[in-house]
């Protein structure tokens, strides 16, 4: 999963004010460097409605907006840090929002594939210590070194 990751990818300080806001603003950028179709936004709505995706850990919330592999062009895990936390829908309660500080964009085109990545990255998001470091880090390439010196056993 790991390899998933690149600096080209790391997001920071990103303007948006809502949720769907986010989700053009990334879906754009995605789409430009070749990473999704024309679908992906589309997508990411829709199942971001069904299966939301906000986790409230200890000090930070977190979301792993994802859909459909045939909206993919290429594997990517994007990171995402909004200039300001963005409220997003309680993955175990729909009804209950939470401000999110940074999302994890995952695009896999085997479908198969998905849930050990999202097993994988829950596991990374559980890391107090690097997930404070990506929020205060304004370093690309540093995000990725710390990601990839991560322990996920």
């Amino acid at each position: 999963m790991k390899n998933l990751f690149n600096k080209e990818l790391v997001f920071l300080d990103i303007e948006s004010s809502n949720e769907n806001e986010l989700f053009e603003v990334m879906a754009d950028k995605l789409k430009n460097k070749g990473f999704v179709n024309e679908k992906y936004l589309d997508g990411l709505i829709k199942r971001e409605k069904v299966f939301p995706t906000g986790l409230q850990l200890e000090d930070y919330g977190v979301s792993i907006p994802h859909t459909d592999p045939e909206t993919v062009k290429k594997d990517f895990i994007a990171i995402v840090r909004p200039r300001s936390p963005i409220m997003f829908c309680l993955m175990e309660d729909n009804d209950k929002k939470i401000p999110v500080d940074l999302c994890f964009f995952i695009g896999l085109r085997d479908g198969k594939k998905s849930p050990v990545a999202l097993m994988e990255l829950i596991s990374l998001i559980q890391n107090h210590e690097l997930i404070l470091s990506i929020l205060n880090e304004n370093n690309r390439e540093k995000i990725i070194e710390e990601i990839q010196e991560v322990n996920l056993t």
